[in-house]
């Protein structure tokens, strides 16, 4: 391999894939279960677990709170029973997959454009219903009758919630170190699954927090509180306060996440569990309770109840850009990255540590690019 796979950024950007993909596929299994139900029915998760998708018999909670007109746009249904092997993701992740490749493909930073382009060839019809839902195929089917991509996000099924940010990560990866850009990027790229200025949705604006936060993660000496510090500071006054007052549940719940998830149950009582404002809090909280240690985030997420592939997926990401790939279970990522190579339904096939090669040229060729405009600044100087 080459050199720079020994350098501190590829290991955190792989660390960063990696970790963030296992919390996703750990946490889906009891996504949207409260902490008591996950107790009866699971007892405490700290595995890769099997997950049996839209079986009649074997009914989710994806089935209970199903949107009813949830049945797809055409043929074949928008659901297909199927078995997820211990790894294997789901659509968030695969959205987030879609934006990895358009970003590895550019090289470099992304436009909506280029982005519309991705969904436009990475997916096909025939895969709805498995990695991709009914949510999807508003993206696709808008952007392939030629709707402009930055319209696209007003058509959104699920506003609000927090699908917009967990597609949006990778931006804050090719904008290593430089989290206002990612903020600014992830504001215009996540237009094409959601809308600003609806009142009480901040989706867009959740997504340039986290993509910021990452950014930041990536930053030598970056810290749990700067990590924090930098989200917070990307939001607007009332997710902001909602995203601080989380923080403070967190450092006041004694490193138990049950406890953590329980007083969050509270809290959210009654409120959509993907909201974008409470997964983004409920995630940085447990960053901070796991202390960064991508292990213990995975897990303190997955037990703690509510949305718990997307705390899992961003608590563990985090945590796997602030430590590195080496602080991220080895067994873990090839159960993962075994799954990934034997997918026969998603947009890319890649690895966790391709995935990262990637990435990290492209974080590179940005940084190049940045370095170009300095010297042709300070030569005109």
């Amino acid at each position: 391999m080459s050199d720079y796979h020994d350098s501190q950024l590829f290991k955190r950007i792989h660390g960063y894939i990696a970790a963030g993909s296992i919390g996703n596929s750990m946490g889906e299994l009891m996504e949207g279960y409260t902490v008591e139900e996950r107790q009866q029915y699971w007892g405490w998760i700290d595995y890769l677990p099997e997950v049996r998708k839209f079986y009649e018999h074997l009914p989710t909670v994806n089935d209970r709170a199903a949107n009813p007109f949830d049945t797809g746009l055409g043929h074949p249904p928008i659901h297909h029973p199927h078995t997820r092997v211990p790894g294997t993701t789901e659509d968030g992740e695969e959205r987030f997959r879609i934006m990895c490749t358009a970003i590895i493909e550019k090289g470099g930073r992304i436009d909506i454009w280029d982005l519309a382009r991705a969904w436009a060839t990475l997916v096909t019809p025939d895969k709805f219903g498995w990695m991709l839902g009914s949510q999807d195929q508003i993206i696709y089917y808008s952007i392939k009758a030629g709707i402009v991509p930055w319209e696209v996000g007003r058509y959104a099924s699920w506003p609000g919630l927090y699908g917009t940010t967990k597609m949006m990560g990778a931006v804050g990866v090719v904008n290593a170190c430089f989290p206002e850009q990612a903020a600014k990027d992830a504001l215009e790229l996540s237009r094409i699954k959601d809308v600003r200025g609806v009142p009480g949705n901040y989706a867009c604006e959740v997504a340039a927090a986290h993509s910021a936060g990452v950014a930041e993660a990536l930053r030598p000496g970056a810290t749990i509180d700067s990590v924090i510090e930098t989200a917070a500071s990307i939001l607007g006054p009332t997710p902001r306060k909602e995203f601080l007052d989380v923080q403070e549940i967190a450092r006041t719940s004694n490193g138990d996440p049950e406890y953590y998830g329980k007083r969050l149950q509270e809290k959210y009582e009654n409120r959509q569990v993907s909201n974008a404002v409470e997964i983004l809090s409920a995630a940085y909280g447990i960053l901070y309770m796991a202390d960064a240690d991508p292990r213990k985030a995975i897990i303190y997420a997955v037990n703690s109840g509510r949305d718990t592939d997307c705390r899992a997926h961003t608590a563990g990401s985090l945590a796997g850009a602030l430590k590195g790939i080496d602080a991220v279970p080895a067994d873990w990522v090839k159960t993962m990255d075994d799954a990934m190579k034997a997918n026969e339904h998603t947009t890319s096939n890649r690895t966790s540590l391709e995935t990262a090669e990637g990435l990290y040229k492209a974080a590179i060729n940005t940084m190049n690019r940045m370095k170009q405009v300095i010297a042709d600044i300070e030569y005109n100087l």
